[in-house]
């Protein structure tokens, strides 16, 4: 399937695993020879005395990308903003995906 960033980023992204709406996207992170996509950014929570940080979306975990919606199947902590499954790591990877 061919989709452009554009297009990406007009639709809403919806975690499936609490069904929360996450944002629209708003960068997209490619591997550093421009091959592939890696993931996907989208706003954190904001709170009021802590900077926002953005949540990284690899894209081994984008379920469906409909026609105004992409479904994501992630985890996430108020802490980390992203939870690895049996590491303690903060740093993203596509292990990151239920």
């Amino acid at each position: 399937m061919d989709i452009s960033y554009t297009d990406l980023r007009c639709k809403d992204v919806v975690n499936v695993v609490n069904g929360s709406k996450m944002g629209k996207i708003i960068d997209l992170i490619i591997d550093s020879n421009g091959k592939a996509v890696l993931g996907l950014v989208v706003p954190g929570i904001r709170k009021i005395f802590k900077s926002n940080e953005d949540i990284f979306i690899p894209w081994d975990c984008i379920v469906k990308i409909g026609s105004d919606i992409i479904l994501i199947n992630l985890e996430l902590t108020a802490v980390t903003n992203v939870v690895r499954k049996g590491k303690g790591s903060q740093e993203p990877s596509g292990e990151d995906c239920l």
